[in-house]
C-alpha cells in the first residue's frame, strides 16, 4: 500500500504522494494535504483501495475532510465531509485560493522552489511572468521588492484569481499588471514593454492555443529582444516527454542565453517531471 510523507504535517499545502513518474499500480495518483483537508487526485482509474485507506488513515490525522478527484472526466466528490467553497492553499506564508471543480484547483506545489528563487532575485527588478496563471510568482515578486511585475495568461478566469490572491495577501496593484492576452500574439506588446530584468516561462504541457513542444521555441527565439544583458530567465517545462537537456538545448540553440544553475523541486516531488533552468548572457 501507499507509503505517505506525511511528517510535520500543518495547515501548509503538503504532498503526501506522488506517484506520477513512479512506476506500479499506484503511478497515477496524488494526495495532498491542504490544512484540515486530503485531497486525493487519480489520474486513471479510480482504486477503490486508496480511498479505503484513507477513510481509516483520516480517523486519527489532522483532516477531517477527504475530497476525491478524477482528473480523466473531472469529477469530484467529497467522501468525508464537504467540499469547502472557499479554501486556500498556504504556501510561506502565501494563501492561494483554490476552486476543487476547476481542471486544476489554482496551485502547483511543485514550482514552490522557483517561487522562492524568484523571490530572492526580485529586489528593482522588472519581471515579466509568462503563463502567469494564479500569478504565484508575482507574489513572491512583489515581497523580495520588485519593482514593476507583468503577468501575462490567455485565460481570464485565472489572471482573476491572481488579482485575488494579491488581494488575499494584502498587496495593491501599484506597478503590477495583470495583461488577459494570448502571449503567441501579444509580442509587440510585450517588447513595447522590454527589457525586462527577469522573464519567467511556466507554460502548459498542453493548453488550447499553446503546445509546448511547438510554441516554446516561438518565445524562445525572442528573448533576445526582450532582454538586456543583465537579464535573467526561468525557463520551466513540466513534460514527461521531454527532458532537462531538451529545454536547455531549446534556449542555447535559439537565443544568446547561457544556461547558468538549475532549480531543485521540492523533495515530495523528486520524482516529478518539472524541469527548471535558469539562464542568463554571462
Amino acid at each position: 500500500m501507499i507509503k505517505l510523507n506525511d511528517k510535520n504535517l500543518s495547515e501548509e499545502f503538503k504532498r503526501i504522494y506522488h506517484g506520477r513518474g513512479l512506476e506500479g499500480e499506484y503511478k497515477s495518483v496524488t494526495i495532498d494535504s491542504i490544512d484540515n483537508i486530503l485531497l486525493v487526485q487519480f489520474f486513471d482509474d479510480e482504486k477503490e483501495e486508496i480511498i479505503e485507506f484513507l477513510k481509516e488513515y483520516i480517523k486519527t490525522s489532522r483532516h477531517d475532510t477527504l475530497i476525491v478527484k478524477n482528473r480523466i472526466n473531472n469529477e469530484i466528490k467529497a467522501i468525508i465531509g464537504d467540499i469547502p467553497k472557499n479554501a486556500v492553499a498556504i504556501e510561506n506564508g502565501f494563501k492561494f485560493k483554490l476552486n476543487f471543480y476547476n481542471q486544476n484547483i489554482g496551485y502547483f506545489g511543485d514550482t514552490k522552489n522557483v517561487r522562492m528563487y524568484v523571490e530572492s532575485i526580485a529586489k528593482d527588478k522588472k519581471i515579466l511572468n509568462l503563463f502567469s496563471y494564479t500569478c504565484g510568482f508575482s507574489l513572491y515578486a512583489k515581497r523580495g521588492g520588485a519593482s514593476k511585475i507583468i503577468n501575462m495568461d490567455m485565460s481570464k478566469n485565472a489572471i482573476s484569481i491572481g488579482m485575488k490572491n494579491h488581494s488575499l495577501n494584502g498587496y495593491d496593484m501599484k506597478n503590477i499588471l495583470f495583461w488577459p492576452h494570448n502571449i503567441l500574439k501579444s509580442f509587440a506588446k510585450i517588447r513595447k514593454n522590454a527589457p525586462y530584468d527577469v522573464i519567467i516561462i511556466d507554460p502548459p504541457t498542453f493548453q488550447t492555443n499553446f503546445i509546448a513542444k511547438n510554441d516554446y521555441l516561438k518565445i524562445i527565439k525572442r528573448l533576445d529582444s526582450f532582454c538586456d544583458k543583465n537579464s535573467v530567465v526561468i525557463a520551466c517545462l513540466n513534460s514527461t516527454d521531454y527532458d532537462e537537456n531538451f529545454l536547455k538545448d531549446l534556449v542555447e540553440n535559439n537565443s544568446n542565453l547561457r544556461f547558468l544553475e538549475k532549480i531543485e523541486n521540492p523533495s515530495e516531488y523528486e520524482n516529478g517531471s518539472l524541469k527548471s533552468l535558469v539562464f542568463s548572457f554571462g
